[in-house]
């Protein structure tokens, strides 16, 4: 190798290796009000649920709930995040940590998943996760049963072992096999994922949980993580075959059973930040969304914390958003009397915080808070609090600067 390209490399290889510092998050000065005015309402709650767009494609919501986490930990004494990602990927995640053993940004990217890991706006948030997780001043979890989510290694591939080694053969190909064909989808069309196959997971899962339970050299924290899996999964598949309403419900309900068993394994478990949509968080949900009767995740919560859990929204008056994997969309146009224009009438601010009493004074008038589209609706019924900005913009890819 050319002396030069060496000493690129191990200078490449040196940076690599230097410590995570911190950084925060870069918020115009436009946004500061808002932040204090959400930091503030936020600072007293035992959850503190921090919503987004359906279509998870805004890059200044992102960037904006990033410093408002950062600050809800340091000013606000919040010592847990769970996201609306993959409860195993964390779980391993923090397998990891608790054998002090050391974890990257790459991990903790990676057991968020998709739909911010690449986001350059959330970047300055990841760092200084790991810089609270490292020590142990932060717990973070996952909140999403789902499986096959993309780039999830541990998830996708490891789980299976880790699941099915102590099984006797054949039983362990046959599981191992079933497993990874539905968490790829791999069916074809002569012969389709059926009831039939999930049966067959069934008796895997139950199979797996009888070896583990009489697996005497297990350590008692993995086989509660393992035995929290195995019931994570249960929940995925029951919701096969299933109607959209009540799938989508039951999904809700699984991220609550999550989140309570995450709140009885952290170590402090004082004060949480949920990182999810508003659809999940809402006091209750769109009424276009699942029974149509507001059950979500967020219901389940304030029943259990009443007062003491506070559900935000974000919306924007103008620009733009990315739908689905990349496709960039125009927001739609704000009608004069929403949420959106009332809260920033008048104002020089870039960004506006709408509290619960305000809120409440609206009444029922369009907002576009559970996706991209305006709904009249009594929002103070839905949340407690919502940012609206003057401009929204799509994340930045990291993927397209590679």
């Amino acid at each position: 190798m050319h002396k030069v390209a060496l000493w690129t490399a191990v200078l490449l290889l040196l940076f690599v290796c230097l410590p995570v510092t911190a950084q925060s998050a870069p918020i115009s000065s436009g946004d500061e009000a808002a932040l204090k005015a959400a930091t503030k309402d936020l600072c007293h709650a035992q959850v503190a649920m921090l919503g987004e767009s359906s279509t998870h494609g805004d890059g200044r919501t992102v960037a904006f709930k990033g410093a408002l986490v950062e600050r809800l930990i340091d000013q606000c004494g919040f010592d847990g995040v769970y996201f609306e990602a993959s409860h195993y990927q964390f779980i391993h995640l923090n397998q990891v940590l608790r054998t002090g053993q050391a974890a990257t940004t790459k991990d903790l990217l990676s057991a968020v998943g998709g739909l911010w890991e690449f986001d350059q706006e959330f970047q300055p948030l990841a760092s200084f996760l790991l810089s609270k997780t490292q020590p142990g001043q932060v717990f973070l979890g996952g909140l999403d049963d789902q499986l096959g989510q993309y780039g999830q290694d541990y998830a996708n591939i490891e789980l299976i072992s880790d699941l099915t080694k102590l099984l006797p053969q054949p039983e362990r190909q046959e599981c191992s096999v079933a497993l990874h064909k539905r968490i790829y989808s791999d069916y074809t069309d002569a012969a389709p994922y059926a009831k039939s196959d999930r049966a067959r997971l069934v008796a895997c899962l139950s199979e797996i949980n009888s070896a583990a339970a009489a697996d005497k050299a297990t350590v008692d924290e993995d086989m509660q993580d393992r035995q929290e899996m195995i019931s994570a999964i249960q929940r995925w598949i029951s919701r096969d075959f299933t109607s959209g309403a009540d799938s989508i419900v039951n999904r809700d309900r699984s991220m609550f059973q999550d989140f309570e068993w995450l709140q009885d394994h952290e170590p402090k478990s004082h004060k949480v930040i949920v990182w999810a949509a508003t659809v999940h968080l809402a006091k209750r949900a769109d009424p276009t969304w699942g029974d149509h009767e507001g059950t979500n995740f967020g219901s389940f919560i304030h029943k259990s914390y009443g007062v003491n859990a506070i559900s935000m929204g974000f919306s924007a008056i103008t620009g733009s958003y990315r739908q689905g994997g990349r496709q960039i969309r125009e927001m739609p146009i704000a009608p004069v009397d929403s949420v959106e224009v009332r809260a920033l009438r008048g104002s020089d601010a870039t960004a506006s915080y709408v509290g619960s009493a305000q809120l409440t004074a609206m009444a029922a008038i369009p907002g576009a808070f559970f996706q991209h589209s305006y709904e009249s609706l009594s929002w103070s019924t839905f949340l407690d609090g919502v940012v609206v900005f003057q401009s929204e913009h799509p994340p930045v890819d990291l993927r397209g600067k590679q």
